[in-house]
């Protein structure tokens, strides 16, 4: 099975006790905003990603692009599992929350992708779009 990536994006995110990541207000949808160069609070990038056990990626890096600002990046701790430790184990799973405070949102769309050693996975993510309720109507 070929290398995958998918991506989420959400208000706020939490672990507990055990490890487990709550994320909050997750958008399933455009993320709508009243006005051009409105502020938000913070995004979070929640990058998932996986690869055949026998082709481990070697580097992982994370980048997102608001719409008009420069991309932003993280490198990923790329971890192995000890060999022989998870008898029929196929795939490695990687899990990288990515933290954006106080972003400045434009129309348009978002772009994201996952960098590793041998080439990128370009990502679906969604677009921030202006309130139609916002937007002039044109009258005759």
């Amino acid at each position: 099975m070929a290398r995958q990536a998918t991506l989420l994006v959400a208000d706020e995110i939490y672990f507990n006790l055990q490890g487990k990541a709550i994320l909050q207000g997750i958008y399933n949808g455009d993320l709508v905003i009243p006005s051009a160069g409105s502020a938000a609070p913070q995004l979070l990038f929640y990058f998932l990603m996986e690869t055949d056990l026998i082709d481990p990626f070697k580097s992982l890096t994370v980048e997102v692009a608001l719409p008009d600002n420069p991309p932003i990046l993280n490198q990923v701790v790329v971890t192995y599992p000890i060999p022989d430790s998870h008898k029929g184990r196929t795939r490695l799973f990687y899990r990288h929350p990515m933290l954006v405070q106080s972003p400045i949102l434009q129309p348009g769309r978002i772009a994201a992708k996952v960098i590793h050693e041998s080439g990128e996975i370009i990502l679906g993510a969604p677009w921030v779009v202006l309130n139609p309720a916002a937007i002039p109507q044109k009258t005759n």
